[in-house]
């Protein structure tokens, strides 16, 4: 009797072992560039798989307004500068949606008086990330849930006064890139 339930706990041991994946360990990409930049302090980050290697990515907002990329494997890539909210604006984001069924995109916005949205897409490709989208929308930029940039913006008019504006921005795989719809500024 011993010997079966030795064996019983066994299988429901390693069966319990089996149906979880391992996964690799997570680096600190917080720690990673203090290492490389100790003068940077971190306002915001988030992470992702973006390529589906099954390691995550890490984008790092820091105080300076500078954008980092950490990828999977600790390289730190410095992706753009300045991602700065004017003072009694919201601070800037980062976003990661789905453009597509294979594919993840990252953004930044950040607001600008007197009432400017700037807004960077960027593609990860070959271990750090491309800008494929930098539009500003003075009336503010959204993405929706199917991974559409809009684009509110003012049309302003001969006579005096504007009307709301929107431009859509869709991605297209097969081009690599962002398509214009709508009023485009």
């Amino acid at each position: 009797m011993k010997k079966f339930i030795l064996v019983f706990f066994s299988v429901i041991i390693v069966s319990a072992f089996l149906q979880f994946p391992t996964f690799a360990a997570e680096i600190n990409a917080k720690e990673i560039l203090k290492k490389k930049y100790p003068r940077e302090i971190v306002t915001l980050s988030k992470s992702t798989d973006l390529n589906g290697d099954g390691k995550k990515e890490y984008f790092l907002l820091t105080e300076a307004g500078n954008f980092f990329l950490v990828n999977s494997k600790g390289a730190v890539v410095l992706i753009n500068t300045n991602i700065i909210s004017d003072e009694f604006f919201e601070q800037p984001t980062i976003q990661i949606y789905q453009v597509s069924k294979k594919e993840k995109h990252i953004a930044i916005t950040f607001e600008y008086g007197p009432s400017n949205t700037q807004f960077y897409a960027y593609q990860y490709k070959n271990g750090t990330l491309f800008n494929k989208l930098s539009i500003m929308g003075d009336q503010g930029v959204q993405v929706d849930k199917k991974g559409t940039v809009k684009q509110y913006w003012k049309k302003y008019r001969p006579e005096g006064g504007w009307d709301l504006a929107i431009a859509t921005y869709s991605w297209s795989t097969l081009k690599n890139k962002y398509l214009g719809a709508g009023q485009l500024p």
